[in-house]
């Protein structure tokens, strides 16, 4: 009996998903557009010079470009790899594009040599996922901006795996094990997608206290799963 209920109650779910994912506004279900809602919401805040690594062709998804999201920064470049389908050579003439492998150690001249890193579902891609943070972590002297998939059904191609779906913690933790403060977590928290964390960290917090309030929400999955998240305790731990 309990079986047969539980079949039933999962037809159901996938019935309503499936409905809301046809009738319900894009904008609303996708979860690329509520980063990048989340990344022009904070953009403008920044300057100097940026890169986004492993951007490919800097694409938003929307009919944009990044680039145009950063209307502050002076210079901004793309950074992909060689000898890979989506890899070296894919960003355009318009772009200053860059090797850089996250999965290899961080050449010297690339150390702290930016002012802005974004870097946008790549990670969960890169085994090491620990090495690739870390590089990402090390080319900003300031700001890193990460998104990257929390709750996601498997999408691994030909041309890459699909290791990884780190919590909201997780990203809060290796910021700081990397020497940035976090400045903003936040998911985009629904039960119809895929449910991806944004965050942004810097080596320089202070800087921004009075630009833009800081936001650790560390919420994720609790539409679907409901929650026992202990905010007075979230900080604590993760400072351990």
């Amino acid at each position: 009996m309990n079986n047969i209920l539980f079949r039933i109650m999962l037809l159901a779910h996938r019935l309503v998903k499936g409905i809301a994912n046809r009738i319900l506004d894009k904008r609303v279900i996708r979860p690329r557009n509520f980063s990048n809602e989340m990344i022009r919401r904070y953009a403008p805040f920044f300057e100097g010079s940026a890169i986004n690594i492993s951007g490919w062709r800097d694409e938003d998804g929307e009919g944009n470009k990044y680039k145009s999201y950063f209307p502050n920064v002076k210079s901004y470049s793309v950074s992909n790899v060689s000898n890979q389908r989506k890899g070296l050579g894919s960003a355009g003439k318009e772009y200053k594009e860059i090797e850089i492998d996250l999965t290899k150690d961080l050449p010297h001249e690339f150390f702290q040599s930016f002012d802005l890193v974004l870097n946008h579902t790549t990670l969960e891609h890169i085994y090491d996922f620990k090495k690739a943070f870390k590089n990402i972590c090390d080319l900003s002297r300031d700001v890193v901006i990460i998104i990257v998939p929390v709750m996601q059904q498997i999408h691994q191609t030909k041309d890459f795996g699909d290791y990884w779906r780190p919590t909201t913690m997780t990203v809060a933790k290796m910021f700081r094990e990397n020497g940035l403060e976090p400045l903003v977590i936040k998911c985009n928290d629904q039960p119809f997608a895929p449910v991806y964390c944004f965050g942004i960290a810097s080596r320089n917090p202070i800087k921004y206290e009075k630009m833009f309030k800081k936001d650790l929400d560390f919420q994720m999955g609790a539409h679907n799963y409901g929650s026992s998240l202990d905010k007075n305790g979230l900080l604590t731990v993760l400072d351990k």
